[in-house]
């Protein structure tokens, strides 16, 4: 049995009203410089990129897809350790072209690793200014985001209104 699995025995269930009040308390503490470019990492990531997006004005949304765990058996396997990439940032995005601001969102820091992968890509690629956020976060992440609303134990699994079924 994966660690995950164990995990979903203490399910949390947040609310739409939840989420947005997280999301206009982070956007409250956002210190400058704002960013002209919002990436949300796919799929967690883009209700609240967007959410962010509309709050702080900001255009440029892009997605990029990532994933370090695999749902295909019907539960949530931990893709030991590695990170799959399968939606790429397009070269040509405007603002990540001139080395603006971004600010790159994911739903919740719980091992870290995806958000570091972001990190780095994005760094490595178009050598931006990065800050990032998430909703929530784990209390042993190895990446904990510069902005977030909650930090959450590390057995906790969190479902998110857009998870509901």
């Amino acid at each position: 049995m994966s660690w995950i699995r164990k995990w979903t025995s203490k399910k949390k269930h947040y609310s739409w009203r939840y989420i947005e009040r997280a999301c206009r308390e982070i956007v409250k503490t956002y210190h400058p410089p704002p960013p002209q470019v919002i990436i949300g990492l796919s799929r967690g990531g883009w209700v609240p990129a967007v959410t962010f997006a509309n709050m702080m004005g900001v255009r440029e949304v892009y997605s990029m897809g990532v994933a370090s765990y695999d749902t295909s058996n019907g539960y949530v396997e931990d893709i030991q350790g590695s990170i799959r990439t399968y939606q790429r940032l397009p070269i040509n995005c405007p603002g990540l072209s001139k080395g603006q601001p971004v600010l790159i969102v994911d739903d919740i820091s719980d091992k870290g690793n995806t958000l570091r992968h972001v990190v780095n890509h994005v760094k490595e690629a178009f050598g931006n200014p990065i800050q990032t956020a998430s909703i929530f976060t784990k209390r042993g992440t190895s990446f904990t985001p510069d902005y977030y609303y909650k930090c959450v134990e590390d057995d906790q699994w969190i479902v998110f209104p857009w998870e509901l079924k």
